[in-house]
């Protein structure tokens, strides 16, 4: 048997189809460019990915009906987001992922966050 993230097709009795899916939201998995620099656009690639509690891309995530506002954990702001900070356009995400990229603009001090 082998299974993928997908749907699984073969012929014959002895054959065993599997389609494998999503659950429901759970967390979401950063993938931000590093480094970045304190007042310029982020470059590089940097999603933000909506992922079932096993790590699977929720690919029907949709941030109009569940809004995703991004904050830092550092000294500064996050700016460059429509609706203060917030994903919250049905188009935010695509197949479960947002590109941020040239988006979001981070102004503060240097750091991890």
């Amino acid at each position: 048997v082998a299974v993928n993230d997908g749907s699984l097709a073969a012929t014959g009795s002895d054959r065993l189809s599997i389609t494998v899916g999503s659950s429901s939201l759970s967390k979401f998995a950063l993938n931000f460019n590093s480094p970045q620099s304190s007042g310029v656009a982020f470059t590089g690639t940097n999603t933000i990915t909506a992922q079932d509690a096993y790590g699977n891309t929720v690919t029907s995530f949709d941030a109009s009906s569940n809004h995703v506002t991004i904050s830092a954990n550092l000294t500064g702001s996050i700016t460059g987001l429509s609706g203060t900070n917030k994903l919250s356009g049905a188009g935010d995400f695509v197949s479960g992922v947002a590109n941020v990229t040239s988006a979001l603009l981070f102004t503060g001090n240097v750091g991890n966050g």
